[in-house]
């Protein structure tokens, strides 16, 4: 069982607080500046691609920054429907349960709705075609089809990671542009409440579950892993195809590769070894099960050779 310091209610009232709306966030036709970057360095490419020239490092980064929303709101697909089952368990059961899981499915739902709005109007605005991750319903099948431990370990992943993002990456980074951190910032907010509830959901089947159930769900949890990582590679290849397209310029074979190689190594950073390497995420491991935080350990450290 994980140790935790608080409960469904105390996340319904804090995610009161902080609630939003998307059309105050970003009005419909909202036009994007193309003159900043959108990702920090420490979430975007590795920084070795001494062919680009400024101009089209800035590119490649806005093209990054395109992706990352998509992809946030790729995996919320299977979140909204995992959290709406999780409510539809509780009926009748713990009504603070219940609001604090209905809450978060709509906040996802909501976050769903912003991102692809921003995709949309990147596609509108950035004068060339775009390619990003399509699929989320089929993706969302796959991971549901895991065991319920290993769908909230992804899940608690993502959300710790997607608030270390914020605060460790962005909130304090001035060089990108302030609406792009605007948008992350928003996320954050509430992703704050969904990682508590994350963790008392899991909490709730770790009671239940046996040595045997323990140990296949971190081997489930490694199997979404390499799932997620060929997503993240294929959006690293779409990347390069835009990259040139954008740039109206033919990249040689090496230096195709070379692009492709820094996005999937950047991708893999951002969400994969950033969460799975995460201090509070490698704590609630280590609770649930010893030996299974170091076959989590050990993949990460896999992924970044």
């Amino acid at each position: 069982m994980l140790d935790l310091s608080f409960d469904y209610e105390s996340c319904v009232r804090a995610s009161e607080k902080v609630a939003w709306a998307i059309d105050d966030v970003m009005p419909p036709g909202t036009r994007l500046d193309f003159t900043r970057p959108f990702l920090p360095r420490t979430l975007a490419g590795r920084d070795e691609l001494a062919f680009l020239n400024g101009r089209e490092r800035r590119v490649l980064n806005q093209i990054n920054g395109n992706a990352y929303l998509n992809l946030f709101a790729f995996v919320e697909e299977y979140i909204l429907a995992v959290m709406t089952q999780h409510a539809h368990a509780e009926l009748f059961g713990d009504h603070d349960a219940i609001r604090a899981l209905l809450r978060f499915a709509d906040e996802e739902a909501k976050h769903q709705k912003l991102f692809y709005r921003y995709v949309d109007a990147f596609r509108r605005d950035a004068g060339y075609d775009t390619e990003v991750l399509e699929g989320a319903s089929d993706v969302a099948s796959v991971v549901m089809s895991k065991s319920p431990i290993a769908v909230m370990m992804v899940t608690l992943h993502l959300e710790i990671m997607t608030q270390a993002h914020y605060v460790e990456c962005i909130r304090d980074d001035d060089t990108i542009d302030p609406f792009f951190s605007k948008l992350l910032r928003m996320h954050w907010l509430e992703e704050s409440q969904h990682a508590r509830i994350d963790a008392l959901e899991l909490d709730k089947l770790l009671r239940l579950a046996s040595p045997a159930q323990i140990e296949e769900a971190f081997a489930d949890y490694l199997d979404l892993v390499a799932a997620i990582d060929g997503l993240l590679r294929t959006q690293a290849e779409m990347d390069a195809r835009v990259l040139s397209r954008a740039t109206e310029r033919t990249f040689a074979a090496p230096e195709r590769d070379a692009i492709v190689d820094s996005q999937h190594a950047g991708y893999r950073r951002t969400f994969l070894t950033f969460g799975m390497t995460n201090p509070m995420f490698a704590r609630h491991l280590e609770t649930i099960w010893p030996a299974g935080a170091a076959r989590v350990r050990g993949r990460a450290v896999e992924l970044t050779s």
